[in-house]
């Protein structure tokens, strides 16, 4: 049971359904209708995204490991890999999805393995720190709120405006706690990010802004018609989030980054989920 537990974290398959849990919670917010194919959709789309990013990223860092060892030594990851994109397919074609969302994400995911690649052309890459974590909590709005509700980001209206940057500023604080575990790491490997150019107290401040901004967005969302439970469970949420950002001051271990911190998602997906009913 163990292994199992090991075997749904360390292959993103946690992950992925934390992204499946904030775009349904998007469509309730929202109240739009609710489509399981497109939920499978985005969770086969992250499962294939992160596995694929992982995959690289160790490539890159292990300068001694050949191709076909690596590929021998990874198996697990290129089956996965495979399967999530098979997912993905199976779904794609059974939606009309608006491709406009879809080649934005590429892109924006293109952009954030960019550095990990081992060209010596693109190292200035891994020195845009606050572009490195402003990325991927903006991507993860997209996936999340754009391509769940199918509309483009310049047709969005005004409640669905306030969804979008409610979930970039909540995925803002969870992609700088794990900054911050990562600080030390991405010094020996030449990486920038929010953690690594603003000094810990600092950074503190700027964590408690995004917080309160978060906490405004969400109560502004009920003159637009989000309901008054829905925002509570935004809300609450955000105080989770808060603690869990003040636990990770500490040196903290693998659960509690890949199943608490990333468990936030999941859960505030079931809040509202909760608060919908």
């Amino acid at each position: 049971m163990i292994r199992l537990f090991h075997f749904i974290l360390s292959h993103s398959i946690f992950i992925s359904l934390c992204a499946a849990a904030l775009s349904l919670q998007t469509l309730l917010l929202l109240s739009l209708p609710v489509n399981s194919y497109l939920i499978a959709f985005i969770f086969f789309a992250t499962l294939a995204g992160y596995n694929a990013y992982w995959m690289l990223s160790r490539f890159s860092f292990n300068v001694y490991t050949t191709l076909f060892s690596f590929l021998q030594n990874n198996k697990r990851s290129i089956l996965v890999m495979l399967s999530a994109i098979a997912g993905m397919l199976f779904f794609f074609v059974r939606l009309q999805l608006v491709m406009y969302n879809l080649v934005i994400t590429f892109i924006l995911l293109c952009l954030y393995a960019m550095p990990m690649l081992p060209v010596n052309q693109l190292q200035f890459l891994r020195k845009a720190g606050f572009i490195k974590t402003t990325l991927l909590a903006f991507t993860w709005a997209m996936v999340t709120t754009l391509v769940p509700m199918q509309i483009s980001i310049i047709n969005i209206n005004t409640t669905g405006l306030m969804v979008f940057l409610n979930r970039f500023l909540f995925m803002l604080t969870l992609c700088i706690i794990f900054d911050k575990r990562d600080v030390a790491m991405d010094k020996i490997r030449g990486l920038k990010s929010l953690a690594t150019d603003i000094k810990p107290v600092l950074l503190n401040y700027f964590v408690c802004f995004v917080i309160l901004a978060y906490a405004i967005i969400s109560v502004v969302m009920s003159f637009y018609g989000i309901k008054i439970l829905q925002v509570a469970a935004l809300l609450l949420t955000g105080l989770f989030t808060l603690w869990v950002y003040k636990m990770s001051l500490k040196k903290r271990g693998y659960l509690f980054y890949y199943f608490l911190v990333d468990g936030l998602m999941f859960l505030s997906g079931m809040f509202t989920l909760l608060a919908s009913i």
